[in-house]
C-alpha cells in the first residue's frame, strides 16, 4: 500500500463522517442519546466510540499510551464535533507524512486483554481503522434512518467518484 492510497482511504473515512455529521444535526438532544440495544448504542456513543478508537490508534502508532475517554465525555454534539475536528487534523497530519516505508513497518503493540504482544504493518492498522469506521457508520445510519433523519450511502467508490467531478 503506497501514501497516496492510504491518503485516500482516509480522505474517503472523514468525508463521510462530515456526511453523518450532516445528517445528525437534524437530531433533538434527546435523539442523540436514545439509547439502541445494538453494539455500542446511541449516535453519540457510535460517534464517540469512532472518536476514541481513532485517537487510540493515533496514540499507539505515535508509541503513545492511548488516553482514557468515556462516552460521557461528549454530552452533546457541538463538544463531539470540536473534539473531532482536532482528531481528525491530528489523524490527517500523520497519514500524509508517512513514506511507503514507514507504512510497511511492523509496529509492535502490547494489549494485554487479547494475548499481550501483536504485531502489524502500520497500513494494516490503518486500513482497520477506516474499516472499523466503515462499520459503525452503517451502524449509526440505521440508527439516523430509524430516527427520521436523511441518510446517503456510504459507497467508497461513490466518494471516489464524486471526488473526480
Amino acid at each position: 500500500m503506497n501514501p497516496q492510497q492510504v491518503s485516500t482511504l482516509f480522505d474517503y473515512h472523514y468525508a463521510s463522517f462530515d456526511r453523518i455529521r450532516q445528517c445528525a444535526a437534524a437530531l433533538s438532544q434527546d435523539q442523540f442519546v436514545a439509547g439502541s440495544s445494538y453494539s455500542v448504542g446511541s449516535v453519540r456513543n457510535q460517534l464517540a466510540h469512532c472518536l476514541m478508537v481513532d485517537t487510540r490508534w493515533l496514540a499507539r502508532l505515535n508509541r503513545q499510551p492511548p488516553p482514557e475517554m468515556e462516552y460521557t465525555d461528549f454530552s452533546d454534539q457541538a463538544t463531539l464535533w470540536r473534539e473531532w475536528e482536532e482528531v481528525q487534523d491530528q489523524v490527517m497530519a500523520y497519514v500524509r507524512q508517512l513514506s511507503t516505508e514507514e507504512l510497511d513497518e511492523v509496529v509492535d503493540l502490547q494489549f494485554p486483554d487479547r494475548g499481550g504482544l501483536r504485531r502489524s504493518r502500520r497500513w494494516q492498522i490503518l486500513v482497520h481503522m477506516v474499516n472499523h469506521g466503515t462499520d459503525h457508520r452503517a451502524q449509526i445510519l440505521a440508527l439516523l434512518s430509524g430516527l427520521g433523519a436523511a441518510t446517503f450511502e456510504q459507497d467508497l467508490i461513490l466518494h471516489l467518484w464524486s471526488a473526480q467531478g
